[in-house]
């Protein structure tokens, strides 16, 4: 479960409140509403100002918190001189998961054929793809995406579709962000709507959000 009660963070949330204990969650909103902000503190890399948060009963900078989540943020900068494959590597033995779910990671991507080639010969695209393939890989039960539909062609963000779909069939949550319903349909089932740091709509995708 993720709640957050009253979060504040000084011109960026004003009174956050959620309780996320089942499937996946957008946060809609334009830039500036506070998405990135909210996932940021989520995920440990930032401090809220007042407010309480909690992942599975931790606070976010807790050990226990960061063994039971992904954070994929907008951009990751990999060294350009690593190769795929040794960047997927690398991960592995960061995240403890098993040579199995390395290569699951890379099948669910479609990262076969790119595993030799240099970071720095990768598109954007293929970049975001090797970002959610390193970081979800071994599959924690909370997955935190910072618009990821933003930077995948339609074959990448189907890849990701399948693989929230099979995560969220295991009972594992996921929050995702984006500027547009559209940018996630088959990502999420609930969403809350933010402006200037606040909630102004809470719902789901059976009522189709004003």
């Amino acid at each position: 479960m993720v709640e957050a009660v009253d979060l504040h963070k000084r011109g960026r949330l004003q009174g956050v409140s959620f309780r996320h204990t089942v499937g996946s969650l957008a946060l809609l909103g334009p830039n500036g509403a506070g998405k990135s902000t909210l996932l940021g503190i989520l995920a440990g890399r930032l401090g809220a100002d007042g407010g309480r948060v909690r992942l599975f009963g931790h606070p976010p900078r807790s050990l226990e918190a960061a063994r039971l989540r992904a954070y994929i943020p907008q951009q990751i900068a990999f060294p350009s001189v690593l190769r795929v494959a040794e960047v997927l590597e690398a991960a592995r033995r960061l995240r403890g998961a098993s040579a199995e779910e390395r290569d699951e990671a890379i099948a669910r991507m479609g990262l076969e054929a790119y595993l030799g080639r240099p970071v720095a010969q990768l598109s954007g695209g293929w970049r975001q793809r090797l970002a959610l393939a390193a970081g979800l890989m071994g599959c924690p039960p909370l997955w935190l995406l910072d618009e990821p539909a933003s930077s995948l062609d339609t074959e990448g963000l189907e890849r990701l579709r399948a693989w929230v779909e099979a995560h969220l069939a295991t009972g594992g949550l996921v929050i995702v962000s984006a500027h547009r319903q559209e940018e996630v349909l088959r990502l999420a089932e609930r969403f809350l709507r933010l402006e200037n740091g606040q909630v102004m709509e809470e719902g789901s995708y059976a009522q189709e959000p004003s």
